[in-house]
């Protein structure tokens, strides 16, 4: 198999594990529906060629220099590798699994959660979607993508591809590390500048966590409606101070009242996802902009 990942491989084939961590060097552990367990020790070789074939299928560089590996693979699923000495205690893999099908809608929420989302599509609203890490925001994404109009353009920047789209127009642009020399990097920001000229009927983004924030919300008052993000938070309100401390953060030249006005205008409605203890992601609450105050419009039991 060309892009086998040696000893990990019969794990990332297994339809039931969904994330494959390994840590301290070599010791395996597994995700699946009932939680995480030990799966295993590999021995120093299998780690370093597991890493190897990371690298080499992805075309992306770690080493003492790049210490930090994020990778798509083949199947779509994102690894993470992280070496000494940064990792203390040894190499540290994390590839997370995304399934090869776009569930439905109707997977994460009742019929009144799916007519409200088919709604902020239909009005072309500009909508961030929000949750931990593992929540199902790329997978929420990926199922409202299928109900976009068939004739739009849609033009992706990611960090590391993740999103899956069955739509026929997609325009893909990811981000590029630097190379040994130090040169050669295209970071999310550039990307999101240069998807404004690239006529998107629908922008969007994956995984807003930096300089390219205040890019994107200027982007989406500018006139390009529809647009659709995801970004880390722990409920729909913090997602608007989340993407507030971004701009301040990186552009200290905004006050924290002009950064909370910049996102409550630009963005329109906020879908917060989480995942129950059984492991099922589900959406919490939609939140829309009434005159800049966020007002929740639909909340599960």
């Amino acid at each position: 198999m060309p892009h086998s990942l040696g000893a990990l491989q019969e794990h990332l084939d297994n339809a039931h594990i969904t994330e494959i961590m390994v840590v301290e060097g070599g010791h395996v552990w597994l995700e699946d529906a009932q939680g995480i367990h030990p799966g295993g020790t590999l021995t120093h070789e299998q780690v370093a060629q597991c890493v190897e074939r990371i690298s080499r299928a992805s075309g992306r560089r770690v080493d003492l220099l790049s210490p930090v590996l994020d990778a798509r693979l083949s199947d779509g699923s994102r690894a993470c590798v992280v070496v000494p000495p940064i990792a203390v205690n040894g190499t540290t893999i994390a590839i997370r699994k995304f399934s090869k099908r776009i569930l439905p809608l109707a997977a994460f929420g009742a019929t009144t959660f799916t007519d409200a989302i088919k709604g902020l599509i239909r009005d072309r609203l500009n909508v961030i979607v929000s949750g931990a890490t593992s929540s199902g925001k790329t997978s929420l994404l990926s199922a409202a993508a299928s109900h976009f109009d068939p004739t739009e353009r849609l033009v992706v920047v990611e960090d590391t591809a993740e999103l899956r789209f069955n739509n026929s127009h997609v325009v893909r642009l990811q981000t590029r590390p630097a190379n040994v020399e130090g040169v050669g990097e295209v970071t999310l920001q550039q990307l999101v500048r240069t998807s404004l000229r690239l006529r998107p009927d629908r922008l969007i983004v994956g995984e807003v966590r930096g300089a390219e924030a205040i890019d994107m919300l200027l982007a989406l008052t500018s006139g390009h409606r529809g647009s659709w993000a995801t970004v880390h938070a722990t409920s729909a309100t913090d997602t608007i101070s989340r993407l507030s401390s971004m701009i301040t953060r990186d552009s200290p030249q905004w006050t924290q009242h002009q950064a909370h006005e910049l996102v409550t205008h630009a963005v329109d409605a906020i879908v917060h996802i989480r995942r129950q203890p059984s492991g099922r992601r589900s959406v919490h609450e939609i939140v829309q902009m009434g005159d800049g105050v966020p007002e929740t419009v639909w909340k599960s039991p």
